[in-house]
């Protein structure tokens, strides 16, 4: 392998460690306040907060990695170019050959570790982060459940409503609760209740109430009332929001056709695809003159990343909700990019069919 290949992918490296850096940093602190607001509110645990931020970075990684490798190899071959790095190696028999050869040396395990975080390791992470936060959640809200306020119970139909708290008897008073059984709604009403633990599982106990138990709409409810009555808390039902597309591994992706599998499928395609002509892209984009402006190149790069992506995530959305043409306008936008790769590398190479061509001293 040539020496210049191994000299750029070095650089680039560092420069894609600097940026993926900085930018983990900047997604560290907005998820933290994030994660630290629901603490507060106290629908996270503080206990979970570490493993939930850790879920929630490698959800970004997605995202994070395409720009930082996209960025590092223009702001290492931009500055190549103005110091004029390029032109001595160009000089030293190196050609344009060897700066694809090293971008790619680092783009190509760069994007099969994308292909595993896409396809397997990101909707595990989003899916056992939505599970922690709502099991933490459902753990705080009867823990600390607070008075005058109404709780729904994520993921298990039940309300509760408690209009004060007696702090000497450690119970709630004048407790409402509602649950349901299939088509049946359950309301319970209570003087009293309090929750306590009871064979490695939550009961709510209620005191001096009665049961109202029917189905909406109709006159056949039952009406009883009791002293005591325990109520085990049910466990948190996750198999309708398992069933999402963003939770599912790209093989349950391809196994089950339908609008919402498939627009998440080509999302997730179009995230590796993008990442390669975007490298492919960046190799022209930063070919500026010696002791030109980098930083225009830059702000570029920037633009044409983000457009690109808001543009695939829009159209779609597009396909999740089946509108005509959407198929063709996703198409469409990959091969405007191709368009782009093509006429850049058209004037990349110009100058050197010129030279070959029309070598000095020939008109």
């Amino acid at each position: 392998m040539p020496i210049i290949c191994r000299y750029i992918a070095r650089d680039i490296v560092a420069a894609m460690a600097a940026v993926a850096v900085v930018l983990l940093l900047i997604i560290l602190g907005r998820l933290f306040i994030q994660m630290l607001s629901e603490v507060l509110d106290g629908d996270l645990g503080v206990d979970m907060l570490g493993s939930v931020l850790l879920l929630g970075v490698i959800r970004y990684l997605v995202v994070l990695l395409p720009f930082a490798l996209f960025m590092a190899i223009v702001l290492v071959l931009t500055r190549m170019y103005k110091d004029s790095e390029i032109n001595a190696a160009m000089a030293a028999g190196a050609s344009n050959r060897e700066l694809i050869k090293a971008v790619m040396l680092v783009a190509a395990p760069m994007m099969v570790a994308l292909y595993l975080l896409v396809a397997y390791v990101s909707p595990w992470a989003q899916r056992l982060a939505e599970v922690i936060e709502s099991v933490t959640e459902q753990s705080l809200m009867l823990g600390q459940l607070a008075p005058g306020r109404f709780f729904e119970l994520e993921n298990t139909g039940w309300v509760i409503y408690a209009e004060s708290r007696n702090p000497q008897q450690g119970v709630l008073e004048n407790v409402f609760l509602q649950r349901t059984q299939g088509e049946r709604v359950i309301a319970e009403i209570a003087q009293t209740a309090k929750m306590i633990e009871h064979e490695n599982a939550r009961v709510f106990v209620m005191f001096n109430g009665k049961t109202i138990e029917g189905i909406p709409g109709r006159a056949d409810y039952a009406v009883s009332t009791y002293d005591e009555h325990r109520i085990y808390l049910p466990r948190a039902d996750f198999s309708r929001q398992a069933g999402k597309a963003k939770y599912q591994n790209i093989n349950a992706l391809l196994s089950l056709q339908n609008a919402d599998y498939t627009a998440e499928f080509l999302q997730r395609a179009s995230i590796i695809g993008s990442t390669l002509l975007l490298t492919l892209l960046a190799v022209p984009l930063s070919n500026i003159r010696p002791h030109g402006g980098r930083f225009a190149r830059i702000a570029a790069a920037a633009l044409i990343y983000i457009l690109y992506l808001n543009l695939v995530i829009v159209v779609c959305s597009w396909i999740k909700r089946e509108q005509s043409h959407a198929l063709a306008m996703l198409a469409g936008v990959h091969l405007l990019v191709m368009i782009c790769v093509y006429l850049a590398y058209h004037q990349f190479w110009l100058p050197a069919v010129k030279r070959y061509c029309f070598p000095a001293g020939v008109k």
